[in-house]
């Protein structure tokens, strides 16, 4: 009888312990979808460490590989969203700070036709930040000026031509929601689930994102399937996928680490990331820009494009140098030499330069007649 009584009360606690890890994960799946529903938050994103590596790459190579993981380890993105569900709007603050600087980008993305607004004063931050690592390849801040207060336009085919991808998918979102995610969760061992007073927390490997990825085939829409098969596509190519999240329900917080690494054509790069995300409910509204403030890429490119003519690929000083020895050379130059000079040099002077050689060039042809 005795041992019956055991037998009963290990039963007993059994079942009341499985029991509350399964509450444990409805807490969890119920927390994520009540944070998904709150329209704003403020987020940050940060790379801890990121390596390149190739155990064939020649000294050279590895040192070059060393010096791009040093330069994009410590990057962070923080910054603000505000979303609306129904009209499909996302707008988005954040401040990148990389390589010592601050860029500020603020945008709004339409996830009904997969576009984005990005204010163009990003063109005029990034060439600032040109300017401090070679002037040669930034151009003069008043070609800029007709973008001042202006949002860039990019369609969905503008990103796919910027991405260069082969899925939709990268371009478009995820359009996989949270609801067949959290119905997912509820499929996992509920063992998995760690709870420490407010927080709840759980580990995702690669084994339970392919598992995530066979249910979203059964249960999916269409787009969500479609969307899933490029993840598998992708996924393939990650030799370490660890993705822990931790929810604190009273602070409606989520904190996510991340150790991911990718081998391809023998080179493996491995990135550790930390983000956390602060959602809340705000009574602002999302408002796209006005038609009458958006440039599109092709007028971006055409701004950008002129001014980049007007940049002499010659420096000042060896310009009028070029100058010098013209005008000291004056009748030693024959038509067909004065020809071939203005033909050499044309691509590499702006308007203004190629005007003066002309003249030089003009003058020491008449010395010659």
């Amino acid at each position: 009888m005795k041992k019956v009584r055991v037998v009963i009360v290990i039963a007993l606690a059994l079942v009341l312990f499985a029991g509350c890890k399964k509450q444990t994960q409805k807490d969890f799946t119920a927390e994520l979808a009540k944070q998904n529903e709150m329209n704003a938050g403020k987020y940050s994103l940060v790379i801890d460490k990121m390596t390149y590596s190739n155990d064939d790459a020649d000294a050279r190579t590895r040192a070059s590989m060393d010096m791009a993981s040093k330069m994009v380890t410590g990057t962070k993105i923080s910054g603000d969203y505000l979303k609306d569900t129904k009209k499909k709007l996302v707008a988005m603050d954040m401040t990148v700070a990389v390589l010592g600087q601050q860029i500020p980008v603020e945008l709004v993305s339409n996830q009904k036709d997969h576009s984005i607004y990005v204010n163009a004063n990003l063109a005029t931050e990034i060439n600032e930040i040109l300017k401090v690592f070679s002037s040669d390849i930034s151009i003069e801040a008043k070609d800029l000026e007709q973008l001042k207060g202006k949002y860039i336009l990019a369609t969905e085919a503008d990103l796919k031509k910027i991405i260069s991808s082969k899925t939709d998918t990268a371009v478009t979102g995820n359009k996989v929601n949270s609801k067949l995610f959290s119905e997912y969760i509820d499929t996992l061992e509920p063992d998995s689930f760690e709870k420490k007073e407010d927080t709840i927390k759980r580990t995702f490997t690669k084994k339970d994102i392919q598992g995530f990825i066979k249910y979203a085939k059964e249960n999916g829409n269409k787009d969500e399937k479609k969307s899933v098969k490029s993840l598998e596509k992708n996924f393939d190519q990650l030799s370490k996928y660890e993705q822990t999240i931790t929810l604190n329900t009273k602070k409606h917080t989520q904190k996510t680490t991340m150790k991911v690494a990718a081998k391809k054509d023998d080179t493996t790069v491995s990135v550790d990331l930390t983000m956390d995300n602060e959602a809340k409910e705000s009574d602002k509204e999302v408002q796209l820009p006005k038609k009458a403030n958006t440039v599109s890429m092709e007028k971006l490119e055409e701004v950008v494009g002129s001014a980049q003519k007007e940049e002499s690929l010659i420096s000042e000083e060896d310009f009028n140098d070029l100058l010098e020895v013209i005008r000291r050379g004056g009748g030693q130059f024959s038509q067909t030499e004065i020809d071939q000079i203005k033909r050499t040099y044309k691509p590499y002077l702006t308007d203004e330069q190629y005007k003066q050689l002309e003249e030089a060039l003009d003058q020491a042809g008449q010395i010659t007649a």
